[in-house]
């Protein structure tokens, strides 16, 4: 067995490179990732690299975890995104062999691997991974790993969970809670079957057990954050950053039934395969008589958490239903794949194994991101800028987010704000002004429009174009050099 789980996670570590190479914006076959919040994780990443400490003296908003992500991917390398490439390889290798896991006590290896791969493909293919390198996708082997413990002890079992499960999925939602804490949906789900089980099983004290075994693996990963920024003096900017400018601050779009009823339908759009067979599993698995009772209201409290975590608290972006997708991972536990079950003879088996591997590497080949698959990176925007740029001297990025200007041109933001971030941060908006009247950076990129007359002790070289969200060259950059 422990033979087969090694093989199992070799071709899962196999499968993860292929498939990112050609998905992922940040493999070698892609000049760079252009997205403005790969960007930025990256050039905090690089800045902590160097010794600087993430809020106190480069300020960004997501979780400490996920920058740490980009630091060791900086220490892979720290002019290009090969080292996100790394990272994210080994993140989603560990989903596809968790979800081979799950689903081996139902299927064969062959096939339990081959389906496992070809969802992937789906999801890696659809709108929600974007252009890699989210916060989401590196939640997800947390998310699946909790799902595993959670099948594997109620496939067994009817009584609530051991102590230790419990620990184990809290330090699970602690080390989301410090990638992006508004994920914690899927936790929020977990704890809430488990309390009700707990209570109505053996009582008070047994739920206050549950409780505080998953609270203490929760404060694991958020308490060893604490003791970081408390030695080196951020603490308060740790909370001032990450939790009440993001709760406070970060968004004041009003949700309509409009804008509701518009994220489910571009979610559904742009992931279709894998959000259809999301759904439909959760309601098979919903009506199921084999499938225990306590089980089935934690998969589905987790799937409601996670729901209302993408869709009802503030503004569904493009990437945020991505941590959905371990529910579509998850159906291969239970539903039986479309494809053959290669119960057959050896050569069968084989035949149907590279069936499914041409398969994946064609949807792989056709992802939204192939049009830069294969640029050169001097036919971009941020090269043909960072040409403009003397070597030593600093760069401002001013408006809008991080667009690449640091990272072409090799260079580290030396001020806090290094970017215009989407919060209503009065310090952030004010210091950015002051940086640019005061004539500070050598450099100050703009996007989308051009610096402001009053900021009159810099000059206009150039003005380029890249690519925005959708994928378009429309994007207008600005680049001005200091009088």
């Amino acid at each position: 067995m422990k033979r087969k789980n090694m093989y199992i996670a070799l071709a899962s570590l196999i499968a993860s490179a292929v498939l990112l190479l050609l998905c992922s914006q940040c493999s070698p076959l892609y000049p760079t990732n252009v997205w403005p919040d790969a960007n930025c994780l990256l050039t905090v990443g690089r800045v902590m690299k160097e010794g600087g400490v993430v809020y106190r003296d480069i300020y960004e908003q997501k979780g400490p975890t996920l920058y740490l992500i980009h630091a060791l991917a900086a220490c892979i390398s720290d002019g290009s995104f090969l080292g996100v490439y790394v990272m994210e390889v080994l993140s989603f290798a560990a989903v596809l062999y968790l979800t081979c896991l799950m689903s081996l006590r139902r299927k064969q290896a062959t096939s339990s691997f081959c389906d496992a791969l070809l969802i992937g493909a789906f999801v890696l293919t659809g709108s929600a991974f974007f252009c890699g390198d989210s916060a989401e996708e590196f939640c997800l082997p947390y998310l699946m790993g909790t799902l595993y413990l959670v099948f594997g002890h109620y496939d067994e079992h009817e009584e609530p969970m051991p102590a230790g499960a419990m620990f184990i999925c809290g330090l699970m939602a602690g080390m989301v809670a410090t990638i992006k804490f508004t994920i914690l949906g899927f936790f929020v789900g977990l704890c809430v079957a488990e309390g009700v089980c707990a209570l109505r099983r053996d009582g008070f004290v047994r739920a206050l057990k549950s409780a505080l075994a998953f609270l203490a693996g929760m404060l694991l990963p958020i308490g060893a954050w604490c003791v970081y920024f408390a030695s080196h003096g951020a603490l308060s900017d740790f909370y001032r950053a990450y939790v009440y400018n993001n709760i406070f601050l970060y968004s004041d779009e009003t949700r309509t039934l409009m804008s509701f009823l518009r994220a489910i339908w571009n979610t559904l759009r742009g992931n279709l395969i894998w959000v259809l067979a999301a759904v439909l599993w959760l309601l098979g698995f919903a009506s199921s008589k084999k499938e225990k009772l306590q089980l089935r209201a934690c998969v589905l409290c987790m799937a409601a958490g996670t729901f209302a975590a993408v869709f009802l608290l503030g503004r569904t972006w493009t990437y945020s239903p991505l941590v959905l997708c371990v529910f579509a991972f998850s159906a291969l536990r239970s539903l039986g794949s479309g494809a053959p079950q290669f119960e057959g003879s050896a050569s069968a088996r084989r035949i149907g194994a590279v069936f499914f591997a041409v398969l994946t590497l064609i949807l792989a080949w056709l992802s939204p991101n192939a049009h830069l698959r294969g640029e050169k990176m001097e036919n971009l925007a941020q090269a043909r800028l960072g040409a403009y740029v003397h070597e030593g001297a600093t760069v401002l990025q001013y408006s809008h987010l991080d667009d690449g200007l640091y990272l072409a041109t090799g260079t580290l933001p030396p001020q806090k704000y290094f970017v215009r971030l989407n919060v209503r941060y009065d310090e952030m908006i004010a210091e950015l002004d002051r940086y640019v009247e005061e004539a500070i950076p050598d450099y100050v990129l703009t996007s989308w429009e051009p610096l402001d007359a009053r900021f009159d002790r810099y000059q206009l070289i150039a003005q380029d174009a890249g690519y925005d969200d959708a994928g378009r060259i429309n994007k207008a950059f600005y680049l001005y050099r200091r009088k």
